[in-house]
């Protein structure tokens, strides 16, 4: 596969095609106003991608493959499992950052299978990292000793899984609230923080 990366006519399509599905989602962005927006040719587009599908799978590769690599960095560096966790879900607190409800629902409510193929890929990537720096926090006691890091994992599993329900998505105004409700309810539970 070629490298477009120093394109720029690639590049204006990639930041425009992101801005209008962070925005609107899949469904209601078509290839002509990207173009339009991108001031590319629909010629030019399809020598990129064959499809608007192709497009988002580019867009969602690229932020998760920056994403990944930042990831990987928190895990390998020196500072405390505490910080290291804190890192870690403010990193992914910005992974939905603009990113709008309609574009995760249209993925999964239309199934657009490489998509969703795609983010589990990267979901089963970071709970690989993930599962390291629980095992380090339970034994530096910041999680407890009597919660198998399975069973956590399994609920962090879970939240994906809600992505599904567009009901329980739809009393968010946000993709972004969204993520920082399952995050604080990983972490903290039903009780208040203890301040």
């Amino acid at each position: 596969m070629e490298n477009y990366s120093n394109n720029k006519k690639y590049q204006a399509l990639m930041a425009k095609g992101k801005e209008k599905f962070w925005r609107y989602g899949l469904r209601r962005v078509t290839i002509e106003e990207i173009c339009q927006e991108a001031s590319v040719s629909k010629m030019t587009y399809y020598k990129f991608f064959p499809n608007k599908v192709a497009l988002a799978k580019a867009i969602v590769k690229n932020m998760m493959e920056e994403v990944m690599d930042d990831y990987s960095a928190v895990i390998l560096s020196d500072v405390s499992v505490e910080e290291k966790m804190t890192k870690a879900i403010f990193m992914e607190f910005n992974v939905s950052k603009g990113i709008s409800i309609e574009f995760i629902n249209d993925i999964y409510k239309n199934n657009e299978t490489e998509l969703i193929e795609l983010l589990e890929h990267y979901k089963n990537e970071g709970k690989t990292m993930m599962y390291s720096v629980l095992v380090q926090a339970q034994e530096e006691g910041l999680i407890r000793k009597d919660v198998k890091i399975e069973f956590i994992l399994y609920h962090i599993d879970k939240v994906f899984e809600t992505l599904q329900n567009e009901e329980l998505i739809s009393k968010y105004a946000s993709f972004r609230e969204y993520s920082l409700e399952n995050i604080n309810f990983l972490l903290y539970g039903l009780m208040p923080k203890k301040r």
